[in-house]
């Protein structure tokens, strides 16, 4: 989907593909894609991405992202009353000659709604730099004014609001990334940010002490683009260690991979094998994710409920 950007926009016509950067481990990298899931755990939350998309394709998306979250817990009050989430998420994509680099921070609120179930209201705000790089841009018309323009430039604000709702087995949530669809001056021609609507939600059933599978759906729509639609199915041990399945509508059937480490480390890969007709170029993808959260042990009665995105 974004390599058609990159052929609309050297087209000369405007930009309307999707132009956010591709998640298969949705599920572990839930922050990045809503920003109501911050404040959803106990403690600090980091989450360190890199994502390699299409292995051997010229000019394949390329994504690296990091970020961090947390809690302000309410003073001399209930843990489980209402509370306020912080966070920031910086990430950095390039696809071919075009790139992006994106510093958001987060605040959210979240309210009790009845025993173990919370609905929290969050938003991102920051600043976006878009790049293009003609030196990588191989064109039968010089004289193009799509390509007049070379270097950065910065897009600002660049605001996503995001609702989530959560429990002890089951999510939901809807987030508006892009939702001003900024224009991008200097690069292309009417170049926008197009908004892009993206909704989650999952549940994890219990099949027996040890073992539990946790089936979830991300659904993505962007005007100029068709629907993306994940659907995800992780079996888990002792909801620790997982492994999963995934497939992406018209584009890649998926495997991941879930493991925890010393005290507060859990990693995650996915390997994406490439369905549409871009596998004849570069068929594989892979992803890591680094999640590091380092909670101490906590009274049941006052912990934040123990969603299963979390664990």
């Amino acid at each position: 989907m974004r390599y058609l950007a990159l052929l609309l926009l050297f087209g000369c016509t405007p930009l309307i593909a999707q132009q956010t950067a591709q998640y298969t481990q949705y599920v572990l990298n839930m922050f990045a894609i809503n920003p109501a899931v911050a404040g959803s755990k106990d403690c600090i939350d980091v989450r360190l991405g890199y994502r390699q998309q299409w292995v051997g394709f010229p000019g394949a998306p390329v994504t690296g992202w990091a970020t961090v979250s947390g809690v302000i817990k309410p003073k001399k009050r209930s843990y489980k009353a209402n509370r306020h989430g912080i966070g920031t998420f910086v990430e950095a994509d390039n696809t071919g000659p075009m790139g992006y680099t994106s510093f958001q921070l987060a605040y959210a609120y979240h309210i009790q709604m009845k025993q173990n179930v919370f609905m929290s209201l969050g938003l991102f705000g920051g600043v976006r730099q878009e790049k293009l790089s003609l030196g990588d841009v191989y064109a039968t018309d010089n004289t193009d004014p799509a390509l007049a323009n070379n270097g950065s430039v910065l897009v600002y604000p660049d605001v996503t609001p995001g609702i989530w709702i959560y429990g002890k087995s089951t999510w939901a949530g809807l987030s508006i990334q892009q939702l001003l669809g900024n224009k991008v001056e200097d690069i292309g021609l009417e170049t926008r940010l197009t908004r892009h609507y993206i909704a989650s939600a999952g549940h994890r059933f219990r099949v027996s002490k040890k073992f539990s599978v946790v089936p979830s759906g991300l659904f993505k729509l962007s005007p100029g683009s068709p629907l993306a639609m994940d659907l995800n199915v992780m079996m888990e041990y002792r909801r620790k260690v997982g492994l999963g399945v995934s497939y992406r509508n018209q584009d890649a059937v998926a495997f991941m991979l879930k493991v925890p480490f010393l005290k507060f480390f859990t990693l995650g890969y996915s390997y994406d094998v490439t369905t549409s007709k871009l596998r004849v170029g570069g068929a594989n993808t892979h992803e890591i994710i680094l999640g590091i959260y380092p909670c101490a042990p906590m009274d049941p009665n006052k912990a934040i409920v123990r969603c299963p995105i979390f664990e």
